[in-house]
């Protein structure tokens, strides 16, 4: 095994896959080590995205939806996506592609330990368990602990429990997948119900909060029945698998944490949308742009923020934050008054500034204008 590399990718997580599928598209002759233990939880998650027709992860998505519905105890918004598609991969799948992958090519090592550190200027160091290597530039997608530690940024937990529910009679649609149902609520908080039919008599229900602080397995749980039995209205089921996770909805400046030839990424390097906490599409995206990068020679994180759509996702969170109980006010106006396109194409970040403000304005109030001029000042 060499000793140095050319670059070397901590964590084979959704952004560590992504980037290593890029450098293998791009055929370069890069000398690569890939570190990982493989004993994190995003080896069985669900991740969930949305893009336009067929995507170049089809053969390994296990659903997809072209319509979808947006539901309030008064309201029901029917959500027709075309040309966009929902789809749904499992992590386990996604992961194990790369692996195999890259596992086929002579420029690329996989060393299965975790990374105790790193450290050194032009030349990285990196101690794994036993393993000691050298590498010109470091991937990293550990988090910086002073994160947790943190108390000026605007941080919400999206804390979520989910049940893939498999049921006697046929029950569910589907064509049609549920993104958020505001019918049963925790008090006081934005939390909905998220719903994807894999088949009629298949689901997986999940209860999602979108708040500061996680809840007890049992609260979550007593959503999740509640939501069956009254929603539903099923008794009988069986749980088949659960799924549960906490993911930062934060304003944290994570590439305070980026040193020369040495970028976090994926979470710890601020690749979750802020507002929303959906990563797979952004992963992707800053993954093309960070090889871009490598491959010219730029600074690593040249060109992967943009201060314009930051700021917009600061505001969303301000006002979440001060008011939790108004989220699902603010979602339906946003839900009621834009196409689902136009809303997928302002979370991808590709609108222009006419769209944004048709998008922002019909959401103007009290709070999101405190919001904006304490985002502004």
């Amino acid at each position: 095994m060499d000793s140095h590399y050319d670059i070397a990718i901590i964590g084979m997580g959704c952004a560590g896959s992504h980037i290593v599928q890029e450098l293998l598209r791009r055929k370069t002759d890069l000398n690569i080590v890939i570190i990982d233990d493989f004993k994190a939880l995003s080896l069985d998650k669900t991740w969930s995205f949305w893009e336009k027709g067929n995507g170049k992860w089809d053969h390994l998505i296990s659903h997809s939806w072209k319509k979808g519905s947006y539901i309030m105890p008064d309201d029901f918004i029917p959500l027709d996506l075309d040309p966009y598609v929902y789809k749904t991969i499992e992590s386990r799948d996604f992961i194990a592609f790369a692996k195999a992958e890259l596992q086929q090519k002579s420029n690329y090592t996989l060393i299965e330990e975790k990374v105790q550190s790193v450290s050194g200027a032009e030349i990285k160091k990196i101690v794994c368990e036993q393993a000691t290597i050298n590498a010109s530039i470091v991937l990293d997608s550990r988090i910086d602990p002073k994160f947790f530690k943190d108390t000026e940024a605007t941080t919400l937990q999206q804390h979520f429990k989910g049940w893939v529910i498999k049921t006697e009679r046929p029950t569910f649609d589907p064509e049609v997948f549920t993104m958020m149902d505001y019918r049963l609520r925790d008090a006081g908080t934005t939390s909905f119900t998220y719903v994807l039919p894999y088949s009629t008599t298949q689901a997986l229900v999940e209860f999602t909060y979108f708040s500061k602080d996680v809840v007890s397995d049992d609260t979550y749980e007593k959503y999740l029945q509640e939501y069956i039995a009254k929603y539903l209205q099923l008794t009988n089921y069986s749980i088949e698998k659960t799924e549960q996770g906490v993911i930062p909805m934060t304003s944290y400046k994570f590439e305070q944490h980026h040193r020369k030839n040495h970028l976090k990424i994926g979470t710890a390097g601020g690749w979750v949308k802020p507002s929303t906490g959906y990563s797979f599409k952004m992963s992707e995206k800053k993954a093309v742009q960070l090889v871009d990068n490598i491959i010219l020679k730029r600074e690593l994180n040249h060109g992967m923020i943009s201060k314009k759509f930051r700021f917009y996702d600061d505001i969303m969170l301000d006002v979440l934050h001060s008011d939790n109980a108004r989220g699902p006010e603010v979602f339906h106006t946003l839900y009621r008054k834009n196409k689902i396109q136009t809303i997928f194409s302002f979370l991808d970040q590709e609108t222009s500034l006419s769209q944004e403000l048709g998008i922002m304005l019909p959401m103007t109030s009290v709070p999101f204008l405190s919001a904006f001029f304490k985002k502004l000042f």
